[in-house]
């Protein structure tokens, strides 16, 4: 007895195929509802792993301390240095500008720097330079030679060439409505920031850091969907229109994807999932995953048309031999796609729990919606179906005829290929996400990164368990803490609160520079860091630097541009000298944006390892349940994985660098593998069970029936997958480019290996 009474499904559903066309209706218009109810969230902190312990320690320290995110101005002096009245004036211009931007909470540049100086055993805090225009040449010279002392700023906020600078503003985080929030404040500073451009051409003025990012996000998204979708449809229905020559199936098609596009979208409206920067790809996945469906339909449909069936019988043979391999692959799919949820990243589960959705509408709207409509019309077919039949019969022949060759040429390629996956490195570079063409935010980023070297902050949280931040015995572990971190290779500024104290001490004793050393008595370093904090502009406390409770303090770090590999060197260096000066409960391991993203990949890759483990056995569970056999899951195990582990072979050889999209696709396209296998399975095993054919017949009825509609599903995936390169977030170009990969290697693989396997272990007698 058969699990799924295919052939009766078929009739009923051509039976009461007005009821089923109505329902189908019905459930895409109240879907349609949730589109109004569709949000963005640019923001890449949802990106962050959740509960990993860099992440911990980020929050810990932004919590305790002023945000660290913050918008820059860079600043670039063309010619001479910034020390001159015109280039100093607009850069005081940008910091009093600066000031009023909505939702900012501290400004910090060259300009209004606390300096801090002794006048007659007075303690004297003033802005570095104010009213440049009016300052004399003698005094903007004698500053330009201070300020290569002043270690808090130097190479921080003035480049070592002292021709660059940078005003950094701090944002206080916005609240739910983040994206409307990034646009009041990016356009705002974008108003006053276009005339004082226009107006100083010897200046190089740039706009960088997080927030602008996110402000770009959302308009690069709305500015590509209206070119590549279109773009994408028009290739794929082309593609499709010169494979089934039949104008019926390819608006059949279009029907299919649009309702399965409403669907999904309204459904994530309902259930309240922002929308974020893999917005793109939810599209696309669905389209080219329910066109797939629409193929397989449309194959076995005009297989029989062609034989002079009408078209009402076709349909319902059509069904017959699809419902199940459909439903089979759907579920498989959504399995691959579902695995996303083990990774602890929130826009990650999203996309892949909205492509299962879109997966899971597609096959219904397919079966229960097309194939009924379709059924009504005497659908002409092509002469080119019974041409693709015989070139897909030819192709078995061929791998049948040279069995022990093609198994031995195909395992030996695919042997070499997997021996270049060590040469993967796992790696993110959030700067580094954006292609040159809507937005020059990467290419801005490295620049200020050689220039200045700020585009990779780290920050370590030092806590003082026996008393204040300002004991000469705690400021003196964070001074040779700083020291040591300021004299390795891979450091390019450290600021610190012994720094702070040990320029105070030496102001205190008329900038004698044999004082500039941490005070050894506690009262009067306590006194000192009092007057101090008293004398500091408002907006310019210590808050950013120094907990409430006075026991905590940031020690922050710019360092030269690394990969993941290269940070967790410098990392190791960090724990070393933490362990062996025994301060690990003192001071924390470095955290920043970079740091989570330099392990958010190895996070993602591990639970995603996890989720392929789980995916993989619940695929072949399923399978076996369907096929009703211990054989074919076992045979099928090989060519599902195959395919995965030759992309990342191919990937070590000719990229190298596995971001967090690449990782993705590792779940993602096991869905899409499975189906070639599923589809080839059902069509041999119809022949095996219900033909009682021998397994080389077999093996020619499955690339007789479904071998070209393989072809043309592979085809459209790698067309529809590669119009995703014209996109500018570098992450989802990757992940187009490992998925088209992926799935040129699942076909081959499963015309190739799958059928040899047949030959070689199924010993079945029927």
């Amino acid at each position: 007895m058969k699990i799924i009474d295919t052939k009766d499904i078929s009739k009923l559903l051509i039976k009461y195929r007005y009821l089923s066309i109505g329902l189908t209706a019905l459930v895409v218009f109240l879907l349609a509802t949730g589109l109004t109810k569709l949000t963005f969230n640019p923001d890449l902190e949802t990106y962050f792993p959740e509960g990993h312990p860099a992440v911990i320690r980020y929050n810990e320290i932004d919590d305790m301390f002023i945000p660290t995110d913050n918008l820059i101005i860079a600043v670039h002096s063309k010619e001479e240095t910034l020390f001159n009245k015109e280039s100093l004036k607009v850069i005081e211009e940008l910091t009093q500008k600066s000031w009023t931007i909505p939702y900012s909470v501290r400004v910090d540049s060259l300009t209004n720097y606390s300096y801090v100086q002794s006048i007659n055993d007075d303690l004297i805090v003033e802005p570095f330079i104010e009213d440049a225009e009016k300052k004399s040449s003698a005094f903007l010279e004698k500053r330009e030679i201070i300020v290569s002392g002043e270690d808090i700023i130097y190479k921080s906020l003035i480049s070592e060439d002292k021709k660059t600078s940078v005003v950094s503003i701090i944002i206080d985080p916005p609240g739910p409505k983040k994206e409307d929030q990034n646009s009041e404040l990016i356009d705002y500073i974008l108003e006053f920031l276009e005339p004082i451009k226009e107006s100083n051409k010897n200046l190089d003025i740039r706009l960088l850091g997080n927030p602008y990012m996110d402000y770009i996000s959302p308009r690069i998204v709305k500015a590509e969907m209206p070119v590549v979708m279109p773009l994408m449809m028009m290739l794929i229905f082309f593609i499709v229109f010169l494979m089934i020559r039949s104008y019926m199936a390819v608006l059949a098609t279009f029907v299919v994807i649009l309702m399965s596009l409403i669907a999904t979208f309204g459904s994530v409206g309902l259930l309240g999932n922002p929308l974020n920067q893999m917005v793109t790809t939810i599209p696309i996945l669905i389209i080219t995953l329910a066109l797939a469906d629409c193929i397989h339909l449309f194959s076995i449909y005009f297989q029989n048309r062609v034989k002079g069936i009408s078209s009402k019988d076709s349909m319902e043979k059509s069904l017959e031999m699809n419902i199940q391999p459909l439903f089979l692959t759907t579920i498989s799919t959504c399995i691959g796609f579902l695995c996303l949820n083990f990774i602890e990243v929130p826009p990650l589960r999203d996309l892949g729990n909205a492509v299962a959705i879109g997966i899971g509408f597609a096959f219904i709207f397919t079966i229960f919606f097309i194939a009924p409509i379709v059924s009504f019309f005497e659908v002409k077919t092509s002469s080119k179906v019974s041409d693709q039949t015989r070139f897909s019969t030819s192709i078995g022949s061929f791998i049948l005829r040279n069995s022990n060759k093609v198994l031995f040429s195909v395992t030996s390629v695919a042997f070499l290929i997997l021996l270049c996956i060590p040469m993967n490195e796992l790696d993110e570079n959030p700067t580094q996400m954006y292609d040159e063409g809507f937005t020059t935010f990467s290419s801005d980023t490295l620049w200020l990164d050689e220039k200045l070297s700020v585009t990779f902050p780290i920050n370590f949280l030092a806590t003082n368990n026996e008393g204040q931040v300002s004991d000469p015995e705690f400021l003196e572990i964070l001074d040779n803490f700083s020291i040591w971190l300021s004299e390795r290779e891979q450091v390019n500024h450290v600021t610190s609160l012994a720094n702070n104290m040990k320029s105070l001490n030496k102001s205190m004793h008329g900038d004698d520079p044999e004082w500039k050393k941490i005070p050894d008595n506690s009262e009067l370093s306590a006194q000192y860091l009092f007057f101090y904090e008293m004398s500091l502009p408002m907006g310019l406390d210590l808050n950013s630097s120094i907990s409430q409770d006075r026991k905590s303090t940031k020690v922050s770090a710019t360092l030269k541009d690394m990969s993941a590999n290269e940070f967790k060197d410098f990392n190791s260096e960090v724990l070393k000298y933490l362990k062996q000066n025994k301060l690990e409960s003192i001071i924390s391991e470095p955290s920043s944006f970079r740091v989570i993203f330099t392990y958010m990949v190895e996070a993602i890759v591990n639970s995603l390892l996890y989720g392929l483990f789980i995916g993989i056995l619940l695929i072949t569970l399923i399978i076996g349940l369907f096929f009703r056999s211990f054989l074919l899951p076992a045979i099928s195990i090989f060519p599902n994985i195959l395919p995965i582990a030759i992309d990342f072979g191919l990937w070590g050889l000719f990229v190298g660098n596995v971001g967090f999209m690449v990782a993705i696709g590792m779940g993602s396209t096991l869905g899409v593998i499975v189906d070639f296998t599923v589809h080839f399975l059902s069509k041999y095993e119809l022949a095996r069970k219900q033909m009682k054919k021998s397994v080389e017949d077999s093996i020619n009825y499955s690339f007789e029936t479904i071998g070209f509609a393989l072809i043309i599903m592979t085809v459209v995936l790698v067309l529809g997958f590669s119009v995703l390169n014209l996109v500018t977030f570098i992450p989802i170009q990757d992940f187009a480019k490992f998925s088209v990969i992926c799935f040129t290697a699942g076909l081959i693989i499963n015309f190739l290996i799958l059928p040899n396997l047949l030959v070689k272990f199924d010993r079945r007698i029927f």
